[in-house]
């Protein structure tokens, strides 16, 4: 854990995140009960949800108190800020501009797996690299980023830190049925591939049928998805979960047999990690940073995001393995140590202490 006396010398900013919604929510979530002492997390949040009218005043406002912040809090030595890409990363970039005026040490912390195509559209590359340019360092989620940033960027100023989550309560839950349970958590859209997978199932119904059951938890086109559940009559095979929060995640993390995830853009998923801190194998693609952590067919299997009938046969491998699907899930647990508190506290001091320097 940070110490008190260093703690009072950081102030992070990003989205709000009580409760989490969202990874970048639930990292920062993370940081504040776990790497920083009670009562001595100092967090301004620049953005939340709502309207567009909301979002604005919260921004403003959120402005207005940095400024008063970065005047009046002599302490504070260096500003954390939390960023993703497109109106997130313009966001940030005005907290960036404050920061440098009153001559504060700068970290942005890139989370998001869209970097790369906002740096690429509208040519945004010159604002982008101007805007890391100003910071003192820049943390990114796994080595690959960190070599797109150098070849790419020209940016050096680079750390490579792991999202941090903690270690899950035992499991002592059991089950009522001898189904393979699939579990789905993220934003419910078509990026994140979940409707590949709802239309995969709706054409292997009869493989699946009394078999397996996913259960999908998250936000989003939530209509959307009741609407194909309904027409497709899958309400046997797909359950929508609603939001989850952490108590529920839990149950359904220890009831889950794996977890899935067919995205087609991603940084590094917290749902991932998680997944693995719970010795789970997880199917997912081979998109941002997941590679690093999903081997293929090691501690899980990696599929082309649209790929519905590579995404079928491998779930069925692990309905007709499950010893194997159990064994994987191990080898899951066994890479998850570094996200783990002690690890990513010991690596924000590093960082921290290195910057004030």
């Amino acid at each position: 854990m940070i110490s008190v006396d260093l703690s009072k010398k950081i102030l992070n900013v990003g989205p709000e995140y009580l409760p989490p919604k969202g990874g970048i929510a639930q990292v920062i979530f993370n940081y504040s009960n776990y790497v920083f002492p009670k009562n001595e997390f100092r967090y301004l949040s620049n953005s939340c949800d709502g309207n567009r009218i909301k979002k604005i005043y919260k921004l403003i406002t959120s402005l207005i108190g940095y400024f008063a912040t970065l005047i009046f809090q002599r302490k504070i030595k260096i500003v954390h800020i939390h960023t993703a890409s497109n109106f997130s990363f313009k966001r940030s970039s005005w907290f960036v501009r404050l920061a440098k005026l009153f001559k504060k040490k700068i970290i942005l912390h890139v989370h998001g797996g869209g970097f790369k195509d906002y740096y690429y559209a509208n040519n945004n590359a010159d604002f982008v690299r101007k805007t890391l340019c100003k910071c003192d360092l820049i943390v990114v989620l796994t080595d690959a980023w960190a070599d797109w940033f150098r070849t790419e960027v020209g940016i050096d100023n680079l750390k490579v830190l792991p999202n941090l989550i903690p270690e899950p309560a035992p499991c002592e839950i059991e089950r009522n049925d001898d189904r393979f349970h699939l579990l789905f958590l993220g934003l419910i859209n078509e990026p994140k591939g979940v409707f590949d997978l709802v239309n995969a199932i709706k054409s292997n119904n009869e493989k699946l049928e009394g078999r397996f059951k996913l259960h999908v938890g998250g936000n989003g086109q939530v209509e959307r998805l009741k609407n194909e559940i309904a027409a497709s009559h899958l309400e046997d095979l797909v359950k929508y979960e609603g939001w989850v929060d952490s108590s529920a995640k839990h149950k359904l993390f220890c009831t889950c047999d794996a977890l899935i995830l067919p995205s087609y853009i991603e940084g590094l998923p917290l749902s991932i990690l998680e997944a693995m801190s719970y010795r789970k194998p997880v199917i997912s693609t081979p998109v941002g940073g997941i590679p690093s952590m999903i081997d293929d067919g090691v501690n899980g299997f990696l599929i082309k995001p649209g790929d519905g009938s590579s995404f079928i046969e491998r779930i069925i491998y692990l309905i007709n393995h499950k010893s194997e699907c159990r064994s994987m899930g191990d080898l899951s647990f066994e890479r998850i140590s570094k996200h783990f508190p002690e690890s990513v506290s010991d690596e924000l001091v590093d960082l921290y202490e290195g910057v004030i320097r």
